[in-house]
């Protein structure tokens, strides 16, 4: 990536956050009693907001595990594959008040995935129109981005905008009830279940050997810049830029959506203006191609492959400490 390219996208992630700034409020949400998404019917939402989204009523589909690989769940495949995630949500909320983990982690993705469209559906919708019209590569795949969110989270609201202190309250129920991935995330929010240097190095142990990808990608930015200098992490793979890309790529090997239309690269774009110039290039190919120089990849490679195979040998190749 030249130069020039990168600070195109650094400059359309800029614009994204100032458009948000920038933007006033929707007018009336502050009001009690109106919501302009809303319109005149209570029962609006019980359409497709968008046109062409199908009907998704069907209960959801609890197929065998045998169905997918192995360490990929119906549900979370099902987040990834969903059109229409307001009904998605519906149809999880029964699993997660009996108890699912999984329904209670999920709920929280798709509440996370749709935060900024919800927020000011209107307003969502023109910024996207806006960046689309700078036509460049860069722009339209980041118009792009925002249309999947916008077309999948088409039926949301601004009632429905979860704040962040929704979102650990959402993850603290999801990791009492089981959930691995939520308890990672928690970490990654600053907001973990324990504070302290055995529990931080006990979870980060057990995130890698319950080779979930949702809980490794989820792990990932707890593992990244703002592990550095944790002593409880040193012999992990943690600390850098670089850690954090090789979570994320162990995910991609072990399951988890990392295509071109996935929750993973669509909210690396979506939400940060980081998009690859080739709107078909998935999140692999896309770190290699363009997050890091040759020698990186080949680093951020090796430090994969030891969160995969959990090799003692390929952490000695990484010069971490050993006990």
């Amino acid at each position: 990536m030249t130069l020039r390219v990168f600070a195109t996208i650094a400059l359309l992630g800029v614009l994204v956050a100032a458009l948000a700034m920038w933007r006033p409020a929707a007018p009336g949400v502050a009001d009690a009693g109106f919501d302009p998404v809303r319109f005149d019917d209570a029962d609006t939402r019980s359409l497709p907001f968008r046109a062409g989204l199908p009907d998704t009523a069907d209960p959801i589909r609890r197929e065998s595990a045998s169905a997918w690989p192995q360490t990929t769940r119906p549900l979370p495949r099902e987040f990834e594959q969903a059109p229409d995630l307001f009904a998605f949500r519906q149809r999880l909320q029964p699993l997660a008040t009996a108890g699912d983990a999984d329904a209670r982690w999920l709920l929280s993705r798709v509440d996370e995935y749709c935060a900024g469209f919800a927020r000011d559906p209107a307003g969502f919708d023109r910024d996207s129109a806006l960046i689309r019209g700078l036509q460049l590569d860069a722009a339209r795949a980041l118009g792009a981005a925002r249309d999947r969110i916008g077309t999948r989270c088409g039926r949301f609201v601004p009632d429905d905008a979860a704040t962040f202190v929704q979102l650990v309250e959402q993850r603290q129920d999801a990791a009492e009830a089981g959930s691995l991935a939520a308890e990672a995330a928690l970490l990654a929010m600053g907001a973990p279940l324990h504070d302290d240097m055995d529990y931080r190095r006990d979870l980060v142990g057990r995130v890698q050997a319950s080779r979930d990808p949702e809980a490794f990608v989820a792990l990932a930015p707890a593992m990244g810049v703002a592990a550095s200098g944790d002593v409880a992490l040193a012999d992990t793979v943690s600390g850098t830029q670089a850690s954090e890309f090789a979570w994320q790529l162990a995910a991609c090997d072990l399951g988890l959506d990392c295509s071109a239309d996935g929750a993973l690269m669509t909210q690396y774009c979506a939400n940060g203006g980081v998009c690859a110039r080739d709107a078909r290039q998935d999140f692999s190919s896309f770190v290699r191609d363009a997050a890091v120089p040759r020698q990186g990849a080949e680093e951020i490679d090796r430090m994969k492959n030891a969160l995969v195979e959990d090799a003692p040998a390929s952490r000695q190749l990484l010069g971490m400490v050993t006990p």
